[in-house]
């Protein structure tokens, strides 16, 4: 009893002797540009994901970009949008998994009263997470626009 006491006691003494490696952090966005909706998407109604791989380099840029997972529509407007992106400069290069969620949201018909507008909106976890939500925003004419 005494001696597994002693081991655990030496186990714990050298584990604390060994400085813990904090993890990995990714450097602040300083630059974000959203991938738009696009419209063979929007004209189609179809909403889909996304996800993506970057290398960050020391001086912020990204040098590489992939898709993990994409809807085929999607996948070129994302790599192009991260490509833009920039960092706060750092000792050593970062990677970093970005979701993207594109949504559409159909509550609008068009009329003569009521034309259809496009509307995209973006919001983000940054640097991890993107949603860009598009739809049909009904914009009411007034009768002296009906007339024109």
């Amino acid at each position: 009893m005494r001696t597994a006491l002693l081991s655990l006691i030496a186990v714990r003494l050298l584990t604390a002797q060994v400085p813990a490696s904090p993890p990995p952090e990714t450097p602040a966005l300083v630059r974000f540009v959203a991938p738009p909706y696009p419209r063979a998407a929007k004209l189609l109604r179809i909403a889909g994901t996304a996800s993506a791989q970057i290398t960050i380099g020391p001086d912020g840029s990204v040098t590489g970009a992939k898709t993990i997972d994409s809807h085929a529509v999607f996948e070129n407007y994302v790599l192009d949008a991260l490509r833009q992106w920039r960092f706060r400069t750092s000792d050593r290069a970062h990677s970093l998994e970005i979701a993207f969620r594109f949504e559409f949201d159909d509550k609008c018909e068009g009329t003569d009263k009521h034309p259809i507008l496009s509307e995209t909106r973006v919001s983000a976890e940054l640097p991890t997470v993107v949603h860009i939500k598009t739809g049909l925003q009904c914009m009411e004419r007034t009768d002296a626009q009906s007339r024109r």
